[in-house]
């Protein structure tokens, strides 16, 4: 019976690696080893460790499982130096030419090499800015799609629209509807508003309500020079949510620069706002979210992302495994590293006014927030 358990755990073990989940692969073969040193088999307690050996090794510079970056951005190096803003904000993460890719094959192999099996994708729109280095726009909404039906598997497209176009809605709606985009990204800071404007955000964040996709937004300070971070202050996005109950809103960078602790008040009150760790080394993210993200309060809250290629994908596992592997639990490995991200464009918004009027609670019928 021990031998049979034993040849079972060394199959789901192989499987396991071959599909990418290298913590689950390793606790298999050493359940292996332990059962084949009982039985006293020494040869076959020896392949285990080795094969167990060879696991751990592997993976050092990886994702313990296949990961869903969701914060990428597709910048190239023929690009980056045409794009004033984003060449300082390489400049400020100290980017070495060598590791921003030259196309998108090389971004995707950088996903394989650090076992990210899907990341998002989007641009920044700014063309309704005044200002002269936001003037110029790299990649389009368009491009994105055409990265995204290139590789379908590997590419999850959102969409990006200064809300200063007078056209803003529609192209929010074109994005979804015709370019078949999972969500919106805004960026309050490259376009000078507050999230909480209710003259220009307000109106998209409704035709993303009617449309069910997440909005993902920038906040907290920015590497993104020629804009002001007073405009990304993480309780700008209370209004928000109080307002739109059935957004799904992420706080992307979860208010990098020290206004982590109002991030994660929004996210703690909201039930469809979530924290995006995206744009900082596993090193300097706050012991504040990291802790909180064994907890039922932010387990499902918490979404991996890296900001790359500010942040490279295997730079990020690599500390990763250093410094935090052993801190969260497998489940909160697994949902903040995947599921929570995949969840966002599957699982339904939680209705505060729909669990009230379900217990009976008097709601009024025309109550939308």
């Amino acid at each position: 019976m021990d031998q049979q358990k034993a040849e079972k755990l060394l199959a789901d073990a192989s499987e396991a690696l071959k599909a990418g989940y290298y913590d689950e692969s390793y606790r298999l073969f050493k359940e292996a080893l332990a059962i084949y040193k009982n039985l006293g088999d020494e040869q076959k307690a020896g392949q285990c460790e080795l094969e167990a050996e060879e696991v751990k090794s592997k993976s050092a510079g990886c994702a313990p499982l296949p990961a869903v970056d969701y914060h990428a951005h597709p910048v190239f190096r023929s690009t980056l130096k045409k794009d004033p803003p984003l060449y300082m904000a390489a400049r400020h993460f100290r980017l070495k030419d060598e590791v921003v890719p030259e196309n998108i094959a090389d971004m995707v192999r950088h996903m394989d090499e650090g076992n990210v099996e899907k990341a998002v994708i989007m641009a920044l729109d700014t063309t309704a800015s005044d200002h002269w280095a936001f003037q110029g726009q790299f990649l389009t909404n368009d491009g994105v799609a055409e990265i995204v039906k290139t590789y379908p598997d590997r590419f999850i497209g959102y969409g990006a629209v200064d809300p200063r176009r007078p056209d803003a809605v529609e192209e929010v709606e074109r994005c979804i509807k015709e370019l078949k985009f999972k969500g919106m990204k805004f960026h309050p800071g490259a376009v000078r508003l507050y999230p909480n404007d209710e003259k220009y955000f307000y109106p998209i964040y409704e035709k993303c309500v009617e449309l069910g996709v997440p909005v993902q937004s920038h906040c907290g300070t920015t590497g993104l020079y020629f804009t002001k971070i007073k405009y990304t202050m993480p309780l700008g996005y209370d209004d928000v949510a109080v307002d739109f109950p059935t957004l799904k809103l992420v706080l992307l960078h979860f208010g990098i620069g020290g206004w982590h602790d109002q991030a994660m008040s929004v996210a703690f009150r909201h039930p469809n706002v979530y924290i995006d760790i995206s744009g900082a080394s596993p090193r300097i993210i706050p012991q504040s979210i990291i802790l909180a993200a064994n907890t039922p309060f932010y387990q499902d809250k918490i979404i991996f992302g890296t900001d790359y290629p500010f942040v490279g994908m295997a730079q990020w596992f690599s500390t990763f495994n250093k410094v935090l592997k052993d801190v969260w639990t497998p489940e909160t490995k697994r949902k903040v590293l995947r599921e929570n991200a995949l969840g966002l464009h599957e699982k339904p918004p939680v209705s505060p006014l729909d669990i009230l009027r379900k217990e009976g609670i008097d709601v009024p019928p025309e109550a939308k927030r």
